[in-house]
This record gives structure tokens, C-alpha cells and sequence, in this order.
């Protein structure tokens, strides 16, 4: 699938999950609804995948695993990290209003032995820019050789074309853009080292997921809403003492696996919003 540049509704938006195929994920411009620019002022959205599946923690905060997608979250600078068991992934990333930011990573123990890309829309410039790590990649695009990394050119057409990096010693990277003369599209890529992956171990095992313990409540349950909202439909009940599995994390609110009760039947195994303040970290 290419890295295209479409509209996208930012109101009660919905993307579906996306297949653990990291290289070839959609890059896609956020036009918030009754705005007409890109800036400064406007939410910013994130895509994170990852292989294996993995943590993602943004600023210190767990915000889900792998494939993860959030179009509420503040504009500038950021600390991402992509984490399960050993292998850990963290970078600054910077979040401009009203675009997607994309991070695909192949996670491994040994930091070498990972590779994956940043990509990012910049308004107002035009051209494709392609760092790696390391620098001094050969950069192919459709199969014509533009040069070494890094690199930018303005010579290329819109539509989607497809890229490659490759470089001695390094295990070649490839997957597919689509380009607009309205942005310049970023790529910062990173290269697995031939050595290190064939000596270290690129599956390791899923870490423990954080959990929540139910504190004292007035009533001896909580309520588990289908949205984080205190409007939102209840959808089951949890009890004080319960140890629930966390997907995801507001300011207020903690979305979680629950096992449902009797009064909600079939919500076994169900997800659900529940209220951060009868809850404490495990």
C-alpha cells in the first residue's frame, strides 16, 4: 500500500487496524474539519506499527500497543518509545498541526539489528528528503539512482513511485510514496546491519502488558463505558480488587480488556472506557 496524501475528516474519524506489513503503510495529510491550512493551533496525528507487536509510550505516558493511531494529540516536539521485553526504540519526534506522522519499526534486541522510517509532511516546501542511518545510502526511486543519502529533490513527479535504500553491509530497505508539489515529504530511515541480525535474535517475546488494580468505589463496581466519556453507553461493570489489562490512557479516563458480568451478556473478553480516579498503577 502507498504512502499517499489524501483528505481526511477529523471529526468522529475512524482507521481501521493496519496488517503487521510495515513497509508499505499509508502517509496521509490531516485536513481538520472547518480549517482551510495547515499550522500551528491544530491537533497533530500519529501512526506507530511495529514487529512484534509493541508498547507505545509518548512523553512517559502508555498510550497502547502496536498498531496504534491517535489524531488528538498536541503539536511540537515529543519523546516516542516503541518497547516490548528487550527491545526498545525511542527517538524525539516532532508533530505538526493537522498532518500524520508514521513510524514503522522492526523491533530487535540488538539496537543494530533494527530498521524502519519516520514519515512526515512538510507544508509549504516542496521535494522528497530521504536521510538513513547510516548516511551514505544509495537512494533509488523507480528505479533510477538519485544519489546518496542525505538527499533532496525537487525533480520528482506527483503520484506514487517507489523507493529503495540500500548500502554495503546493510540489508536493503524498500516501500512505496506518493508525492504532492502542495508538501514536501520526509523520509528518515534507519538500516539493519547484516551482521547484527544474523546474530541477534529480531523476535523477542511480548513483555507484560501494564496492568490497573479497582480501588474502593461508593458502590463496589465501576462502570465500563464504550467511549471515554460519562455519557458514553455502559457496556459492562468491573469490581473493586479487579487486575485489568491497560490498552489505553487520557487524562481522565483508562481504556481496558474486561471479562464483562452476568448483567451484560456476551461481553466477555470486550475492551471499555473506565474512570481513571477509582484505579492505581500496578
Amino acid at each position: 500500500m502507498p504512502l499517499s496524501i489524501s483528505k481526511f475528516k477529523f471529526q468522529n474519524s475512524k482507521i481501521k487496524k493496519i496488517p503487521l506489513v510495515i513497509c508499505y503503510l499509508s502517509l496521509i495529510t490531516i485536513v481538520l474539519s472547518g480549517c482551510n491550512a495547515i499550522g500551528e493551533g491544530k491537533t497533530s496525528a500519529l501512526q506507530v506499527t511495529s514487529v512484534p507487536e509493541a508498547s507505545v509510550f509518548l512523553d512517559g505516558k502508555h498510550l497502547g500497543k502496536t498498531p496504534f493511531f491517535s489524531d488528538q494529540l498536541k503539536t511540537g516536539e515529543h519523546l516516542l518509545k516503541i518497547t516490548v521485553s528487550e527491545a526498545s526504540f525511542v527517538d524525539k519526534i516532532t508533530l505538526t498541526g493537522g498532518t500524520l506522522t508514521v513510524v514503522n519499526r522492526e523491533l530487535a534486541n540488538n539496537f543494530l539489528a533494527q530498521q524502519g522510517e519516520i514519515l512526515s509532511l512538510a507544508p509549504g516546501e516542496k521535494g522528497l528528503f530521504i536521510s538513513s542511518m547510516p548516511n551514505g545510502a544509495d537512494l533509488t526511486v523507480d528505479g533510477k539512482l538519485i544519489g546518496k543519502t542525505p538527499v533532496l529533490t525537487d525533480e520528482i513527479e506527483d503520484g506514487e513511485h517507489k523507493v529503495l535504500l540500500s548500502k554495503m553491509g546493510y540489508q536493503e530497505r524498500q516501500f512505496s510514496i506518493k508525492t504532492s508539489s502542495k508538501y514536501q515529504l520526509a523520509a528518515d530511515v534507519t538500516l539493519a546491519s547484516e551482521i547484527a541480525k544474523s546474530i541477534g535474535s529480531n523476535n523477542p517475546s511480548p513483555a507484560p502488558q501494564p496492568k490497573v488494580e479497582i480501588t474502593q468505589t461508593p458502590q463496589g463496581f465501576l462502570r465500563v463505558r464504550q467511549e471515554s466519556s460519562i455519557s458514553s453507553p455502559e457496556i459492562g461493570r468491573v469490581k473493586t480488587g479487579d487486575q485489568l489489562e491497560i490498552i489505553q490512557e487520557t487524562k481522565d479516563w483508562i481504556k481496558i480488556k474486561f471479562e464483562g458480568s452476568p448483567r451484560f451478556a456476551g461481553e466477555a473478553g470486550k475492551q471499555g472506557w473506565i474512570s481513571s480516579q477509582y484505579t492505581k498503577k500496578l
